[in-house]
């Protein structure tokens, strides 16, 4: 039997971790002291497949506004995870897929006590540390299609599987709100050549 957790991209876990069939997931907490984020994680919270869709379309007007301040395609975590805030607070994306992409979460096998992290979207393109910049389309890219190879290799049913399809899910999300971006940023340079 595999256990499963969920790990963010700069998370390791100790051989001596005992994960008992529960699954982890990051949620996002305000405090009363900061306007910043903070991150819980809980052992038995369950990641729903699929969200409903509650959150704002991005307009022209905002993905031009933002591709004036980001590139998309060459982003510190930093610069990333202010975007991710703007998005979340305009209501754009959901506070699961903000936290998903703030976390860069990817599920991991535990095989009888010993802990083996995922090697997916850790290879090639990694997260970017510090001042690095990363094409963020292509790594989420990366996470993404790791993600749904796990869900694959679940049994059907499972909650490995639901948990699997639930964070590619929000890749998928970033992914089109990404990209809606940078074709906003393409329309404007490609308008001030006709010009």
């Amino acid at each position: 039997m595999m256990d499963h957790i969920i790990l963010g991209a700069n998370q390791s876990i100790s051989n001596s971790a005992r994960v008992e069939n529960k699954v982890r997931s990051t949620s996002p907490l305000k405090t009363e002291s900061s306007n910043k984020d903070v991150f819980v994680r809980s052992a038995n919270t369950e990641m729903p497949s699929e969200i409903k869709r509650t959150t704002k379309s991005l307009t022209s007007d905002v993905a031009q506004s933002l591709a004036e301040k980001y590139d998309v395609t060459n982003m510190t975590r930093n610069e990333f995870c202010q975007l991710l805030g703007e998005l979340r607070n305009m209501g754009i994306i959901s506070s699961q897929d903000f936290s998903v992409g703030y976390g860069g979460e990817i599920p991991c096998y535990l095989k009888e006590g010993e802990s083996v992290m995922t090697e997916g979207p850790l290879e090639e393109p990694t997260w970017p540390m510090g001042n690095e910049r990363a094409d963020f389309i292509k790594l989420l890219c990366s996470c993404a299609d790791y993600c749904l190879d796990f869900a694959a290799d679940q049994e059907e049913g499972s909650d490995g599987r639901t948990v699997g399809n639930s964070l590619a899910g929000s890749y998928h999300r970033l992914i089109d709100v990404l990209e809606q971006i940078k074709k906003a940023e393409k329309d404007k340079n490609e308008s001030a050549l006709n010009v």
